[in-house]
């Protein structure tokens, strides 16, 4: 198993260490490239230490660049890393808490906006349909190359393409850019994240690990855009920066994947950033560093304008302040299991985790934060918690209007808004609620991911019954609702998966998948008329949602209501869009 030993450093000494001399400073590059990697461990590369060598790609890029050896993120979920990578935002202010549940705001200034105000010519290619552009990341871009909607499903799982049809996409787009003007290109690759299905070939380079086989197979994708990046010589004259949303679990501390605790596991991230001119190649820096500074970096080092009322900061050609710390939180125990939130701050003293079981770690000197060391230092715990309230206190960006205001206004028409969810506000990150700390819930987390096991199987009964034990014994635990749902649909019993999806729209998060789900249900017991309320709801929330729009139009001609089913059926999207 990969080790989080690999990633600690003997003290935490902010000089960094040079493997060579810069050469003399160069003009700003033209053009920015952003990769990131998904769900990757700090310690699976090999600039990291990892000691099977699957990276060469990304090693080749740290030796040319700086490897920032401290960089976390700022929440262990897709969305809210990279809504604060585009924004230089932490999560409280950007205001994405969760994967799916909400979308940036428009109001949000996103790098992209910020280059495509500048001239740039700005592309993204993304893996996941939890960067789908329904949930905000599309602003400011010229080209947004996601997943197919017609591949949005209803299941829990996560919709996804390969590293390498991603990479082919992004090669498509290098090739045919205007070469006379800059460019910022986004390409996002999704493959260490579960479920593993590496190819074959990786899986004996990794020494016979699912994971680390699928971050070689993403490292020999990389290595295919950044080669044709240096052979038309964009590359030297392009700013890169590779970076991780997200680490993964395996294992440690009880989580096998990523989102519920804060454990440096998943919150410690790789970051390499190359400078086209050389400069400070080779250097490992000690410094903290946080992907909200990705934002920041870009629009210094491209000479965007001032970078504004930000959360991160630059790292273009300097070193970062001693005293720096940064901010991180996981609301996923709360939003999906009734667990407090965590929220904390990192520096290099220490790093504190807020929740209703407060814990202060020293991941320098112990890096298996085994040992919660509060007691030890109230002082500095309270130090910490004055940090946090001072994000908390931030303004946060202003809700903004719908993708498609004329789509809603056809939906809303059909006279069934809001069809039931629960949309609270959240609780601040230093708010008592009175629920426990996910950390010492590892157990209930484990026996969540064996049920989804015994599905996997296989033993679907098995899993059912497993699901709702956990329901039972926490009425709050939403996964468990989720995936209960789902298997019961997937059982043949949608009957008894109604109760169960609207018992999980009682305590939220509300989805669209949720309503969808339940939608099907109603249709298909002869509840027409709140199905119908149900798919409504699921274009309120996500005006792109495919599959919802093509079921709500087919109950709509089923009930004799054509004209209405007619107008939406123009808001369906091209084949292949």
């Amino acid at each position: 198993m990969i080790s989080s030993t690999a990633l600690a450093a003997p003290a935490f000494v902010f000089a960094t260490l040079a493997l060579g001399c810069s050469p003399p400073r160069a003009e700003r590059p033209r053009s920015a490239l952003l990769l990131t990697l998904d769900t990757t461990r700090a310690d699976a590369l090999g600039c990291y230490g990892e000691p099977h060598g699957v990276t060469p790609n990304l090693d080749r890029l740290e030796a040319e660049g700086v490897c920032y050896r401290w960089a976390r993120t700022t929440a262990p979920a897709t969305a809210p890393a990279h809504a604060s990578m585009l924004t230089g935002l932490y999560p409280p202010r950007h205001t994405v808490r969760d994967n799916s549940s909400s979308a940036l705001p428009s109001s949000a200034v996103t790098l992209a906006e910020r280059a495509r105000e500048h001239g740039l010519q700005t592309a993204a290619f993304v893996a996941a349909t939890v960067l789908d552009r329904t949930f905000g990341l599309a602003q400011g871009f010229e080209v947004y190359d996601q997943v197919s909607r017609a591949r949005q499903g209803s299941g829990p799982i996560y919709p996804s393409r390969p590293a390498n049809e991603v990479v082919d996409a992004a090669l498509a787009w290098v090739r045919s850019r205007d070469r006379e003007r800059p460019f910022f290109l986004w390409v996002h690759l999704f493959d260490p994240h579960q479920p593993l299905r590496a190819p074959e070939e990786f899986i004996a380079l990794a020494g016979g690990r699912p994971y680390l086989a699928e971050v070689a197979f993403m490292d020999r994708e990389l290595g295919r855009l950044l080669e044709a990046l240096r052979e038309d010589g964009a590359l030297e004259e392009t700013l890169v920066i590779a970076l991780a949303d997200h680490g993964e679990g395996l294992g440690e501390h009880g989580e096998d994947t990523h989102g519920s605790f804060c454990f440096d596991s998943t919150l410690r991230v790789p970051l390499i950033v190359r400078d086209p001119s050389g400069q400070r190649a080779g250097e490992r820096s000690q410094e903290l560093a946080s992907v909200a500074d990705v934002y920041p970096t870009v629009v210094e080092a491209l000479a965007l304008g001032e970078t504004g009322d930000v959360d991160g900061e630059s790292l273009w050609r300097r070193e970062l302040s001693e005293d720096r710390g940064v901010y991180f939180e996981s609301y996923y125990g709360y939003l999906h299991y009734g667990w407090s939130p965590l929220a904390g701050w990192a520096d290099r003293f220490g790093k504190y985790v807020h929740s209703s079981d407060p814990e202060l770690f020293d991941p320098a000197r112990k890096p298996k934060e085994g040992q919660n060391l509060l007691a030890q230092a109230p002082e500095r715990a309270a130090a910490y918690r004055e940090r946090i309230a001072e994000v908390a206190a931030r303004a946060a960006l202003p809700a903004g209007e719908a993708l498609d205001p004329a789509l809603l206004a056809s939906v809303r028409q059909l006279g069934y808004t809001d069809a039931g969810g629960a949309r609270g506000t959240l609780p601040g990150p230093l708010e008592d609620t009175g629920l426990p700390s996910p950390h010492a819930r590892a157990e209930e987390l484990r026996r969540a991911a064996e049920a989804l096991r015994a599905a996997e199987s296989g033993d679907r009964e098995g899993a059912i019954a497993r699901l709702r034990e956990l329901a039972r014994e926490n009425p709050r635990n939403s996964f468990a609702l989720e995936y209960l749902g789902f298997y019961l649909i997937d059982a043949g019993q949608p009957g008894e998966a109604i109760p169960v999806l609207e018992g999980l729209l009682a305590i939220g998060p509300e989805r669209a998948s949720t309503h969808l789900n339940l939608g099907y249900c109603l249709q298909a017991t002869g509840q027409d008329e709140r199905a119908i309320a149900q798919f409504a709801r699921v274009i309120e929330l996500d005006p792109l949602h495919v599959e919802g729009l093509q079921n709500l139009i087919t109950v709509l001609e089923r009930n004799g209501r054509g004209v209405e089913a007619a107008e939406l059926r123009k808001r369906l999207p091209r084949a292949g869009s």
